[in-house]
């Protein structure tokens, strides 16, 4: 079919659904009425910074110093900001003299808000060669002020240690009479946090299956259990947290293992 029966056959099939050019609330637009050889608009609308994004801070103070409207929504645009873009902090931006343009660019171009941790779980497991049974691992995120559980990681160990294609085998021979093998487990995940703010990391080893939560434990796991506080943001250039545990397995109670060594780190950049 050539190219202007085509056109026709379109321009008829719209006008049976009542959306060809003849109703009267319809504008028709000709594509070629759009400036096509302005290099200069065109560069700029595809211009992005280099550099980091601005703060509510940052923003705030280029706003005092004067500097004109035109020039901070096309920064704001090209470098977008580390902010929570919520009620509060775009009525603080109009109380520092920001114009509703402004206002509604940082609206637009605000990094979103964080809704979950890159979480890097690393367990490092020294046994004999054969394990029967293994204890079963929580990871708790609380939030600290509300008192609500954000996520809980749950892991039978024996099962995990059993996946070979997830773990990776060392063996230490420092004292050939006393074999000991090393077996090391790295799992990646997105772990849903969704309240900024401080929140309580917990770590738990413990032959009780079924926890919903972290709360009600016994003295012996109270005792184990690992806490760690940190400060969540509400947005960041980066979220990625790592959770390294190394287990040992009790020499005479050959069921119980506990927890080392552990430690627990966050990078907001």
């Amino acid at each position: 079919m050539r190219f202007e029966s085509w056109m026709r056959a379109v321009a008829a099939t719209a006008c049976l659904l009542g959306a060809g050019p003849a109703r009267a609330d319809r504008e028709l637009i000709d594509l070629l009425q759009f400036q096509t050889n302005d290099p200069d608009a065109w560069e700029s609308l595809h211009r992005q910074s280099e550099s980091l994004p601005f703060t509510l801070e940052e923003l705030q103070k280029l706003t005092r110093a004067g500097i004109a409207e035109k020039t901070l929504l096309e920064m704001v645009r090209t470098r977008r900001l580390l902010v929570v873009a919520d009620a509060d902090t775009l009525i603080a931006l109009k109380k520092s003299g920001a114009s509703d343009a402004l206002v509604a660019a940082v609206s637009a171009y605000a990094l979103p808000p964080n809704r979950s941790i890159d979480l890097a779980l690393q367990v490092q497991v020294a046994t004999p060669y054969q394990v029967t049974q293994a204890p079963y691992l929580y990871v708790e995120v609380v939030h600290t002020a509300t008192k609500t559980q954000e996520t809980l990681l749950y892991a039978d160990l024996r099962r995990l240690l059993a996946n070979k294609w997830r773990v990776d085998v060392t063996e230490d021979r420092s004292d050939p009479l006393l074999p000991q093998r090393v077996r090391s487990l790295r799992l990646w995940g997105h772990v849903p946090a969704r309240r900024a703010g401080q929140l309580e990391v917990r770590a738990l080893l413990t032959q009780r299956p079924g926890l919903a939560n972290l709360d009600t434990l016994t003295p012996a796991e109270q005792k184990s259990l690992r806490t760690w506080q940190i400060d969540y943001p509400g947005v960041s250039l980066q979220r990625a947290c790592e959770l390294q545990l190394q287990l040992n397995r009790d020499a005479v109670l050959k069921d119980l293992f506990n927890i080392e060594r552990a430690d627990f780190r966050c990078r907001w950049d």
